[in-house]
């Protein structure tokens, strides 16, 4: 019979290597761990570049405005995993945002106007899923018009601000308050996504997406409700949504009715260059945080080096693009386009 001629030193050696080679592997050959490195990369360029990014005030304002994104951007994942997309959730932020603090102006209840935002974007998100799912109508197209027809109902809500007419402390803690020295929307956001990445990696839910974005029929034939896990993903992004636009609220101290233009680009590009596939069937949150992380620090760099803001525009539509190249690339790398 043979043995293993290995001492339990050597093999006890061996263990720091295996997690090193572990390590390196996933940071070199998986997209997250590639996002990670050229996450760590720009944040040491601008700390050079720039003696106030390393700063704790401006870190603390850069990642309360990622944690909107990310967030949101943490129920997209879902969504596109399912082989779905929603393109309204800018819309959402404007719509939920006047109506929201309408609702607190009138009740001069905070717990009123939060469950208010909520119902409003588990509404609109079933509304394009019974677009999207019963009508057969393609969510590309569904969202768009949602899209176009939620920022309608905020113009018609509103011809200008709502602005806050009250004075309670907890509505303000939502957007600019701390617990200790992290703010309240980091810390939002950091319970978001310990709740949805167990979801997605633990539960049958999270492997009942998959399944679906994967191959909706052979999900069927298992017994999976398609319809009812799709329908799951868009409501989670919308209400993950409303949480968002509740904190710009409180941030801006009023609802506006042009405010998230722009909002559902970040997101989508976020979610796409983390690594959530377009086609559906795989998805990762942590490739999302990291590429909410990148994209947060990259436009922070781009305010800070006094560069022509314009570009953050830009470089949404580029990293789309980009996100979709490397997903097409991966998918024919493995066979399956």
């Amino acid at each position: 019979m043979q043995t293993d001629a290995r001492s339990p030193v050597s093999a006890n050696l061996d263990a720091p290597q295996s997690s090193t080679t572990t390590l390196v592997n996933w940071l070199l050959r998986t997209q997250e761990g590639i996002l990670f490195i050229i996450l760590v990369v720009l944040c040491v360029v601008l700390t050079f570049a720039s003696p106030v990014f390393l700063t704790g005030r401006n870190i603390g304002v850069l990642l309360s405005q990622v944690s909107m994104t990310a967030i949101t951007a943490m129920g997209m994942t879902l969504l596109i995993t399912a082989g779905e997309v929603d393109l309204s959730v800018g819309s959402m932020q404007a719509f939920i945002g006047v109506v929201v603090m309408s609702v607190i102006n009138q009740t001069q209840d905070l717990f009123t106007g939060i469950i208010v935002g909520l119902a409003l974007g588990a509404l609109i998100a079933t509304v394009s899923a019974i677009a999207t799912l019963w009508l057969r109508i393609n969510s590309l197209i569904a969202t768009l018009a949602m899209l176009s027809i939620v920022r309608g109902l905020s113009y018609a809500f509103t011809s200008a601000a709502v602005q806050n007419r009250t004075t309670l402390p907890a509505f303000a803690a939502i957007g600019n308050g701390f617990i200790g020295p992290i703010p309240w929307p980091v810390a939002i956001f950091a319970a978001v996504f310990v709740i949805f990445y167990l979801i997605f990696s633990r539960t049958t839910f999270g492997r009942y997406v998959q399944a679906v974005g994967g191959n909706k029929r052979a999900a069927a034939m298992a017994g999976i409700r398609v319809n009812m896990v799709k329908w799951a993903c868009f409501v989670i992004t919308g209400m993950l949504a409303s949480v968002s636009a509740i904190i710009l609220l409180s941030r801006l101290n009023s609802g506006q009715n042009n405010a998230g233009f722009g909002f559902e680009l970040e997101v989508i590009g976020a979610v796409l260059l983390g690594g959530t596939s377009l086609q559906g069937g795989r998805g990762s949150l942590i490739g999302t945080l990291f590429a909410v992380l990148l994209l947060g620090v990259l436009n922070n760099g781009i305010i800070l080096l006094d560069i022509n803001s314009s570009w953050q525009v830009a470089v949404n539509g580029l990293i789309i693009l980009l996100a979709v190249f490397l997903d097409a690339r991966r998918r024919r790398s493995i066979g399956e386009d």
